[in-house]
């Protein structure tokens, strides 16, 4: 087995910019900076729909950060985000990364994570989550070593990623927060 660079994607020429939307006036196409005010927004409705306090998804630090973050991503290509236009305007998004990963006797290239799956309520069930799924795996597939990919799905989402072929892992993942807040000096 040869070992395979975890660094980002092989280029496809024959990958389209722009797909045909689910809808009538709709495209399938990779993000921009201009797009990425709407895409913090688009997470902060993931933030709502897991339960975060209104006050931490409108907090604008984490905005600010995600902008940033986002605009140093795309501007790299270390993240691949495609998003959903309808009649203009940005509706979807769905982000790609790849991930350096350990070698495991499961996988011997590089790890792929697909998250920021959001679409404005207005827009739902009209097809747009799927065809925004769908470009992001056709990158992972066409442009990438990339040999497994994971999501973290919410209740509501899981039979989508389904269909997409997406089973549950053996070893579910657990977190731990480290509290990285300054310390109070004695004396203050």
């Amino acid at each position: 087995m040869s070992p395979r660079s975890p660094r980002l994607p092989r280029r496809s020429k024959e990958t389209p910019e722009h797909l045909p939307g689910p809808v009538e006036g709709s495209i399938i196409r990779p993000a921009t900076q201009e797009d990425i005010a709407t895409i913090v927004a688009l997470r902060a409705l993931l933030f709502e729909a897991t339960g975060a306090p209104p006050e931490v998804v409108s907090d604008t630090a984490w905005q600010q950060d995600a902008a940033r973050w986002l605009q140093l991503r795309l501007a790299s290509g270390d993240a691949h985000v495609v998003v959903a236009e309808a009649h203009g305007t940005v509706v979807s998004c769905v982000m790609g990364q790849v991930v350096d990963l350990m070698p495991s006797p499961h996988r011997s290239g590089p790890g792929g994570r697909v998250s920021n799956v959001a679409t404005f309520p207005r827009h739902r069930r009209l097809g747009f989550t799927g065809a925004i799924i769908e470009a992001v795996l056709t990158w992972f597939r066409e442009e990438t070593d990339v040999e497994v990919v994971s999501v973290g799905a919410t209740e509501d989402g899981r039979s989508i990623y389904e269909r997409f072929g997406f089973e549950e892992a053996a070893f579910p993942e657990m977190r731990l927060r480290i509290d990285r807040t300054p310390a109070e000096e004695e004396g203050e």
